[in-house]
């Protein structure tokens, strides 16, 4: 964004005369900058790192000024190059918003700068050898520096054995967000199988043919490798038979069907039904699954919990409620071409707000056909500057979840790539409906549309239309199968909001972010141009008008914008003032000991700065420029100390120089053993809390050994969860250590005992078996932890993992309520009870 300073000096004064060279931006502030580079204009800089963290050398970064988001802040806007354009200029007279500035390939450290004319928004392209080409949109220029997170091409090769024997023509899944889902394939006739073209990431595998299957594995192609091929081994298991019904009539349901495992050690699986309701699963491992299903129109109760291979399994859908009406104008015309959506009233403004709409009926879609969903977009709202970019732009986010940033870096930021160079998951197949029946999301002619799949409740009916203010409807209470007609909706031409965005001193700042949040409904999002100028809307009603730009403070007003009659929108005028942010954070960091920190982040936490950081020098010095001037709070982040956070406070010209000091922290170890046998437990994830909700993590190794620290000093609660043996929770008083890094509590002892399994039968007073009952199973005395599972259609249920010793078995169906008792040892398996509800 452009900042009126003399290469990050003091500000001078705009000179006078509107849109003249000199009255623009007198000179944006240098970018960063690679060691030994000398200064040229603007500059983008930063780091290309792959899914593991390493730095890609020899890859070619290529920087282009955004065109779409300010094309669509600035309506109508002319060509680019014109005044008003989208092409961002500084100090010109035009530019060409096509024109790719090209950068030298990545360093040995992956390192990377592109000088680039004038500030603005950029999109970063990233290519090279053995990379999947991708892109990261919305870059602000200048900004600190960026971290891009790339994916490398890589493969999974593998055989899929029974026994000593290889398989041939069996099926293999391989499932991760990297590629958006699942992809499956068969082996060939040596039993091998290969997926090529990935992008780098952490998967599932698993395979099946027929009633055998393997259990998934994790695999993980980070980095550059070698990888060692995998080995799926077929072990028996079973095929899953079941039916979508309509609940109120019984009728069969085409749906597509998702049967979710219990844990994470095996992949979800998916089918479709067919007109009479009925799906097939095969090679499902045994064990405990959630079987549910999605169809328009319909609304799920939640799934059911079933036994793979133990009956047949009905998934009964509820038929939703239904909304109908026209979108018209202010003459009563129909209007062709709007689209509809829905939000529940208990949140109509907040974020959480449930949404109905074509975008949320697709992800759900996704979903229950095995292709990673991203958040449905608000309709209406602009894709700018996304620090998480939505699926949609390019079809797929790529990666696994970046890896923890280095010190000194911002928070990486995943780049997208084109799904049309690699191997990643479609678009599913849409489902079978009526037309007759189906939701309208977009009207025709006469400009009807049909909303369906509605939960009971109250819910607000949203429209827009190109050239109209987002309309909405009056608060509507629907139920369950209901029909509501003739909510009509009236759209208005609304009012354009336009201004310019200047600094306190009359210097247009260029690529100013900004955002109009209406009561209801989706905001509009744009960008000032080089000028400083935006255009917003159209709106009506109350609308809150933000505008926020790299190194300046923020600008909000709340604005009442009337509905407009006739044909045209109205206009409003907004000037907003965005202060420069010119103050300075230095100082020294060092601990209660007095000695000096080096290498720690130091980050501005919250207010104008939220994000910026920097990390200490050997000898402790730090600096974060380009801050309000005033009071900031810090969090600071060490390996050797507990994270923490303080008051300091930012000065012009850095004429104030702060210590910050770090307080020392605590450390625990011990050890992890079976407590029936007293072997060490390996690869067991710890975790532990404070009073003060602060949290850390460690894993066991092969010893059973682990170590929690840094931690804040003080009462900590240490806890395990593991199949197969009871939740251990264990409280610590943790004492400050001598020195950083060293441990202060060792020698602790967690052992964890075995569970039971408790099996049986749930049934009614007449004798029939009763599905969907709570059973929960706890020491007869009251005390201890409590295990619980829900009996499944045949009244069937399995409880894992239960409390040792002399234990009450609870069943409780809506007011019915049976129970009984059982001796439990640790690693019995008690089955074959039976508890009768009354």
């Amino acid at each position: 964004f452009a900042i009126a300073r003399m290469q990050r000096g003091a500000v001078q004064p705009a000179a006078t005369g509107s849109g003249s060279a000199s009255g623009a931006a007198i000179r944006a502030p240098v970018g960063p900058t690679a060691p030994g580079d000398p200064v040229r204009g603007v500059r983008i800089g930063g780091t290309v790192v792959d899914g593991a963290g390493e730095p890609v050398a020899n890859a070619e970064v290529s920087a282009e000024l955004e065109r779409g988001a300010p094309d669509r802040a600035l309506a109508g806007a002319p060509a680019a190059g014109g005044s008003g354009s989208a092409a961002i200029v500084a100090g010109s007279g035009s530019a060409s918003a096509d024109v790719i500035h090209l950068g030298a390939v990545t360093a040995a450290d992956g390192r990377f700068a592109v000088d680039v004319p004038a500030p603005g928004r950029y999109r970063l392209r990233v290519t090279g050898p053995g990379l999947l080409p991708a892109e990261v949109r919305y870059v602000p220029v200048p900004s600190d520096e960026v971290r891009i997170v790339i994916a490398r091409q890589v493969r999974i090769d593998g055989t899929v054995v029974d026994g000593a024997t290889r398989v041939p023509n069996a099926y293999v899944g391989l499932r991760g967000d990297a590629i958006g889902g699942t992809l499956e394939t068969r082996t060939d006739s040596t039993g091998a199988f290969h997926f090529a073209d990935l992008p780098e990431g952490r998967y599932q595998l698993f395979a099946w043919q027929n009633a055998l299957a393997a259990r998934a594995v994790r695999v993980n192609r980070l980095g550059s490798g070698p990888f060692a091929a995998a080995e799926l081994r077929l072990e028996e298991a079973t095929i899953v038979v079941g039916r979508v019904v309509d609940r109120d009539g019984g009728a069969g349901v085409v749906a597509a069907v998702e049967l979710r495992p219990i844990g994470d050690d095996q992949a979800p699986r998916y089918a479709r039904s067919g007109d009479d309701g009925v799906f097939r699963l095969e090679g499902i491992p045994h064990g405990e699954w959630v079987a549910d299903a999605f169809a328009p129109g319909y609304t799920s109760p939640g799934g059911i919990q079933i036994e793979a291979g133990r009956g047949i399994p009905e998934l009964a859908l509820i038929r939703g409620g239904t909304i109908e009406g026209r979108i018209v104008d202010g003459d009563s015309n129909p209007i062709a071409g709007a689209s509809v959506r829905a939000l529940g009233t208990s949140q109509p403004n907040a974020s959480s707000a449930p949404e109905y709409s074509e975008a949320v009926d697709r992800d759900r879609l996704r979903r229950f056909s095995g292709v990673m969903t991203a958040p449905a977009p608000v309709a209406g709202a602009l894709t700018a500057d996304p620090q998480f970019i939505p699926r949609g732009e390019l079809g797929v986010t790529v990666g696994p979840i970046p890896p923890i940033p280095p010190p000194g870096t911002t928070v990486a930021r995943t780049a997208s790539i084109d799904p049309s160079v690699g191997s990643f998951v479609g678009e599913p197949q849409p489902l079978a409906i009526d037309p007759s029946r189906a939701p309208v999301w977009t009207t025709g002619p006469d400009g009807r549309y049909r909303i369906r799949g509605l939960p009971k409740g109250k819910v607000v009916v949203l429209a827009t239309a190109p050239g109209f203010a987002e309309g909405r409807s009056r608060a509507v209470a629907i139920e369950l199968g209901a029909t509501l007609a003739n909510v009509d909706i009236m759209l208005s031409p609304g009012t354009m909001i336009v201004g310019k965005v200047t600094d306190q001193h009359g210097v247009p700042v260029v690529g100013a972010q900004l955002t109009a949040k209406p009561d209801v409904g989706a905001a509009l999002e744009g960008f000032t141009d080089g000028h400083g100028s935006y255009r917003l809307g159209p709106l009506d009603g109350t609308v809150r008008l933000a505008a926020t730009a790299f190194g300046h403070g923020d600008a909000r007003r709340t604005l009442e914008l009337a509905i407009a009659l006739g044909a045209t929108p109205a206009e409003r005028r907004e000037d907003l003032v965005l202060v420069v942010a010119d103050a300075i954070l230095a100082g020294t960091l060092d601990d209660a000991t007095g000695a000096t920190v080096g290498g720690a982040t130091i980050e501005i936490v919250g207010g104008v700065g939220d994000g910026r950081r920097a990390v200490a020098a050997d000898d402790g010095t730090f600096a974060i420029d380009m801050l309000p001037d005033g009071p900031l709070r810090v969090r600071i982040t060490h390996p050797a100390y507990p994270p923490v956070e303080l008051a300091t406070a930012a000065s012009t010209a850095g004429k104030i120089r702060v210590r910050l000091r770090l307080p020392l922290g605590g450390a625990v170890e011990g050890a992890l053993l079976d407590g029936g046998s007293g072997a060490p437990l390996a690869g067991i994830a710890i975790t532990a809390t404070s009073p003060a909700r602060a949290s850390a993590e460690t894993v066991t190794d092969k010893l059973g050994q682990w170590t929690l620290g840094p931690l804040v000093p003080g009462r900590w609660k240490l806890a395990v969860k593991e199949p197969g043996y009871l939740p251990l929770v264990r409280e610590v008083d943790v004492a400050v250590s001598h020195a950083p890094g060293v441990t202060s509590v060792r020698d602790i002892r967690l052992d964890l005992a075995r569970g039971g399994l408790v099996g049986g039968i749930v049934r009614d007073a007449r004798g029939r078996r009763v599905a969907g009952a709570r059973i929960t199973v706890q020491l007869a005395d009251g005390n201890g932890p409590l295990a619980e599972a829900t009996s499944d259609s045949e009244g069937e249920f399995r409880v894992r993992d239960c409390p040792t010793g002399e234990v009450a078995i609870t069943a409780t169906r809506d007011d019915a309520r049976g129970a009984t008792h059982a001796t439990i040892r640790p690693g019995d398996e008690v089955l074959g009870l039976a508890i009768e509800v009354r």
